[in-house]
């Protein structure tokens, strides 16, 4: 796998397959945002996909995917001069891709005809940001919305969206309008007035 920085550089971004671009503002093709929702959760969410640094990360639904996603991560907010919020962006995005992982695990078809090849469920990573807070959004293709869960003190399990919820600024989920699947986000930082 490989990413594409906004500077022009392309280098290697670990294991797993998938692709990558960042793309800005001008930048119009299939990875300038993530399929956006209906109704009030809109006003939420689209006002992220405009803002001017842009990244789309898409990886199988395979355990790899978690590494190569928070590397991505990492990279892209350095990039930016983010350095600040990465920790915080690399742990939501661990969360919320592991989440999207096992979501996918068993899915095989899609609602659409069309949009999911045969044995291989894509997880979707998008990155936006102000330049000073970033927006994480995640797609899976699994219909069921997000439950956060009371963990036990025994539990291996369950804590995700507990460290979602504490962690972020705001977070949230929703099925996109035109699309199967759910997006799942969360914003790290302030956003601009």
């Amino acid at each position: 796998m490989t990413f594409s920085s906004m500077s022009g550089r392309t280098g290697a971004a670990g294991g797993g397959m998938g692709t990558a671009s960042s793309v800005t503002a001008e930048g119009a093709n299939s990875s300038a945002g993530p399929p956006l929702p209906a109704g009030q959760e809109a006003r939420a969410v689209s006002a992220a996909v405009a803002w001017p640094l842009r990244s789309y990360l898409e990886l199988g639904a395979l355990p790899t995917a978690v590494p190569c996603a928070r590397l991505h991560v990492r990279q892209v907010l350095w990039e930016w001069r983010l350095d600040a919020l990465a920790e915080t962006a690399e742990l939501m995005v661990s969360e919320l891709v592991t989440n999207a992982v096992r979501a996918s695990a068993d899915l095989t078809t899609g609602q659409y005809p069309g949009q999911r090849l045969a044995g291989m469920t894509p997880v979707r990573l998008w990155l936006t940001s102000d330049r000073s807070c970033v927006m994480i959004h995640v797609w899976d293709g699994d219909q069921r919305m997000p439950i956060r869960q009371e963990a036990g003190p025994e539990a291996e399990n369950g804590r995700g969206l507990l460290l979602v919820d504490c962690m972020s600024a705001a977070w949230g989920s929703y099925m996109p309008e035109r699309s199967s699947g759910k997006v799942v986000w969360a914003r790290v930082g302030e956003a601009k007035p």
